[in-house]
């Protein structure tokens, strides 16, 4: 069963769900008045969307682009995510994030057609998927604490962090292919056929960012952040015997909103 039938429909749950599940609605009892809030916030819900340029930097990349249509960029994707940073003090936060972001573009070989004289061609995938904890440490306070009874956020607070965790991904490629081990290309050409080679599996991932926070009101809040995320993966032999672990790294910029309880 593929990750996006058994997996990612669980973390979109414990996003959406969030709240509930760790008793957020009691916290949000808080309340707010006007600028403030009656306590510093506990839990940061916060729903993602950005842009994620991948490195690919391995053999199997090189391969690809060079013998079919394909550039760095058909690797680039957008990207979705989301998660939830409990609030440890007024610097920092424990947060568990995901993302999701999926490339997919079709190709056709750069230097071969069909005895049709129709192109070859194939589609190629490349999925990856971070689940990740890590600490975010902001460059100052996010609020000021007046008297017993109220809370009052800073409008702006940049932040650093590091933080790591797993990644799935998927490299797929379906359509033609020539093959160019059959004994009879020399004399007869190689024979065309179709089939799907697929890798897909988990890897550790290590990820250094950093951002700015903008306080719309008390609750609500609005992110921007550049992460850069450094991971491979063994390729699946069946598939792509002889390759280097495939070059899971790369930099993704994000805005999105949050809500504090």
């Amino acid at each position: 069963m593929t990750f996006q039938k058994r997996i990612l429909p669980m973390v979109t749950a414990l996003v959406l769900g969030g709240p509930v599940l760790f008793g957020i609605d009691k916290v949000s009892g808080q309340g707010t008045e006007g600028d403030f809030m009656f306590d510093a916030p506990s839990v940061t819900l916060s729903f993602t969307l950005g842009y994620g340029v991948r490195s690919v930097g391995s053999d199997l990349f090189d391969e690809v682009i060079r013998e079919f249509t394909l550039e760095k960029g058909d690797f680039h994707a957008p990207v979705i995510g989301g998660g939830l940073s409990f609030f440890m003090d007024d610097r920092i936060d424990l947060a568990f994030d995901f993302s999701y972001g999926k490339s997919s573009t079709w190709s056709e070989y750069t230097a071969f057609v069909g005895t049709d004289d129709f192109p070859i061609e194939q589609e190629t995938q490349f999925t990856r998927v971070p689940l990740t904890v890590s600490f975010r440490y902001f460059l100052m306070d996010r609020g000021r604490k007046v008297g017993n009874l109220s809370w009052i956020p800073t409008t702006w607070a940049p932040y650093i962090g590091v933080g790591g965790g797993r990644m799935w991904y998927e490299f797929s490629q379906t359509g033609e292919f020539i093959d160019f081990l059959d004994p009879n290309c020399a004399t007869e050409g190689c024979p065309i056929y179709r089939d799907t080679l697929l890798s897909e599996g988990w890897s550790w991932v290590g990820h250094a960012f950093g951002g700015l926070q903008f306080a719309l009101a008390p609750q609500w809040v609005v992110m921007a952040e550049g992460r850069y995320s450094l991971a491979d993966a063994d390729l699946d032999r069946a598939s792509f015997g002889g390759y280097e672990p495939i070059d899971l790294s790369g930099f993704q910029f994000t805005l999105g909103f949050g809500v504090r309880f």
